[in-house]
């Protein structure tokens, strides 16, 4: 009788733990995009080598088509997986992206040529689409307004998780193992998410109320006819009539509703702030940073150093957004971003600064960067449209992305003035900075309608907080 009370008194006052919990599984596709973005560096070695699993060593060449291979395929995918997580459901598409990773490490493992491997690669890259497109918008959706933001940017910080594990296993475990591992890992996830709920959103879009219903009342740790499980059942259904109501979805009409084209307009100027930051380009050229600061370290060193202090970074916005907002991680975050990027200019354009302060450089700048640049606009991205948009407009923000992240790198080049170039990511940061305090809206604990609220303003004010 007693335990019976106790559970009474839990449901009553409801638990986020299901929420935790479920957050934690749906980003599995994550931590496997971590491993693929990592896993060259440490095993481009081997492939080269005469200890390749290869019928013959790969070349150069083929190493770089591997690498290009993953972008490019990620952007051919992010239609397919905007479309399937709206037609087929969230659920669905995210275990998808895990059986595209099964095919990826399939067939690295049985691999004898480099086409197979760039073709392993293009399986990799149309399920690193489906991560970002799907995976935020369903931990979106599972979440309550109070742990939107602490969920949310679980992607990021999961995903430094797997880079730093595929470089940890890398240098312990020989080629075979590694991949057996992964493989295991996705399959594993395959069949564990099978078990795990469909997003409300979607099933309230379906017709199954009961289900949504059922749904919240797990994930809230609340009974079934809670009023607060009532109340968003609700207003989910008032959601969805709202865009039934509505004309069909094309670009023009994107444009002319003011708060869905000032999301858009948002979500993309944070992910150009993010990618033309220069942190991507720098972290892939950290090496020849540390060698002309003259510290001498393996490839696999510095790799996990640049992967512990994204990861450091991503964790404590994990724990503290949901107290500081938005707004500041990712104001302080392109500011120190900035004051970084000059501070390298500055080293390349007098010789005499002390050289250590590269070293100093570089790793602030990368640390910074995992407190706000990197998490924070998916975060906002997820928050900011409604259901029916929100998909879609995830695919756009994240081709984008991927975009402005070939440009950078095509950009960055250490054979070109590096002044020149430190200092124009500077500028790009000290925009964002500016950007950010004056125009983006704090969305920390809002609901859908009262984010929307503010751009339906003809002149919405600057909001300093």
């Amino acid at each position: 009788m007693e335990i019976e009370e106790k559970r009474e008194k839990y449901r009553e006052k409801g638990s986020a733990r299901n929420q935790i919990f479920t957050a934690l599984v749906a980003t599995v596709p994550t931590f496997t995009y971590g491993i693929q973005i990592g896993w060259l560096s440490p095993m481009a070695a081997i492939l080269k080598s005469a200890m390749t699993p290869a019928r013959a060593p790969l070349t150069g060449g083929d190493i770089s088509w591997m690498a290009a291979a993953l972008p490019l395929a990620a952007i051919v995918g992010i239609p397919f997986f905007s479309y399937s997580s709206d037609r087929f459901g969230r659920k669905i598409s995210i275990i998808l992206c895990s059986l595209l990773s099964c095919v990826s490490w399939i067939m690295k493992l049985t691999a004898g040529d480099a086409g197979t491997f760039i073709a392993a690669r293009v399986f990799a890259g149309l399920a690193a689409s489906g991560c970002f497109v799907v995976v935020p918008v369903y931990i979106r959706e599972i979440s309550e307004d109070a742990w939107r933001g602490a969920l949310g940017s679980l992607v990021m910080t999961i995903c430094k998780v797997g880079v730093i594990g595929v470089y940890a296993l890398g240098m312990s475990l020989s080629y075979t193992t590694n991949q057996a591992v992964y493989l295991t890992i996705c399959g594993l996830h395959v069949l564990g998410f099978a078990f795990m709920p469909e997003s409300p959103n979607y099933l309230v879009k379906i017709g199954e109320e009961t289900k949504a219903a059922k749904t919240l009342a797990w994930l809230r740790c609340r009974r079934r006819d809670d009023p607060a499980v009532r109340d968003e059942v609700t207003r989910l259904k008032l959601e969805h009539r709202a865009f039934l109501a509505m004309p069909k979805i094309t670009l023009m009409s994107v444009v002319r509703d003011r708060p869905a084209f000032s999301a858009l307009r948002l979500t993309l100027t944070l992910m150009a702030m993010q990618t033309l930051s220069g942190c991507f380009a720098l972290m892939n050229y950290a090496a020849d940073m540390f060698a002309r600061a003259g510290a001498e370290w393996s490839p696999d060193t510095l790799a996990l150093i640049m992967g512990s202090l994204q990861l450091a970074g991503s964790a404590f916005t994990t724990v503290t957004i949901d107290k500081f907002g938005r707004k500041i991680p990712l104001a302080l975050s392109s500011l120190t971003v900035s004051a970084c990027m000059a501070a390298l200019a500055t080293c390349f354009l007098l010789p005499t600064a002390p050289r250590w302060l590269p070293v100093l450089a570089v790793c602030a700048c990368i640390l910074a960067y995992g407190v706000g640049l990197a998490p924070v606009p998916m975060v906002v991205m997820a928050e900011v449209f409604s259901f029916e948009l929100r998909a879609r407009m995830a695919g756009a923000s994240m081709a984008f992305s991927f975009f402005c992240s070939s440009m950078t790198v095509l950009f960055y080049n250490p054979a070109v003035n590096l002044v020149v170039v430190f200092y124009t990511f500077a500028s790009v940061g000290l925009l964002g900075f500016i950007y950010t305090i004056l125009w983006v809206p704090e969305t920390k604990g809002k609901t859908l309608e009262e984010i929307q609220a503010h751009w339906k303003d003809k002149n919405p004010p600057p909001t300093f907080v």
